[in-house]
């Protein structure tokens, strides 16, 4: 997929995201949490199988031992997901969840030296404001 424009890519993100978005409800609504987050990891491990493992690469073992950790912490926020999922309405818990971003900007000044914008402090008070706005 490196050869693929990114704008086309995140075009194609957008809209199987929304997609995504409602027919999870619709599974969420009919099976329990565990059931579906095993059947969504297990589907999606399939499909990244499938793509990449002609390219793996597990050269940096500090990179690979980190993307572990992720996937362990993306296990447990896949079972939280489809528990909130079950309990609220995908219009809410979806724009809400993605919010993490909020987290990601700050940790990332904070840990990497990246640069804050007031554009980018401007889009975590929208963003705050958004979670009181769709919760309430």
């Amino acid at each position: 997929m490196d050869n693929i424009n990114w704008r086309l890519l995140i075009v194609i993100y957008i809209l199987l995201a929304g997609v995504w978005g409602t027919l999870v409800k619709v599974a969420s609504d009919r099976l329990n949490p565990l059931t579906i987050s095993f059947v969504v990891s297990t589907s999606a491990w399939l499909t990244v199988a499938a793509v990449a493992l002609p390219r793996l690469d597990f050269q940096n073992k500090t990179g690979v031992g980190i993307a572990a950790v992720c996937g362990l912490m993306g296990g447990f926020l896949v079972v939280i997901f489809y528990s909130v999922l079950k309990q609220a309405p995908a219009s809410v818990v979806i724009p809400v969840s993605t919010l993490y971003v909020l987290v990601t900007v700050v940790l990332s000044y904070l840990f990497l030296g990246e640069a804050i914008t007031i554009k980018q402090l401007a889009g975590i008070v929208l963003g705050l404001v958004s979670i009181y706005l769709l919760t309430s």
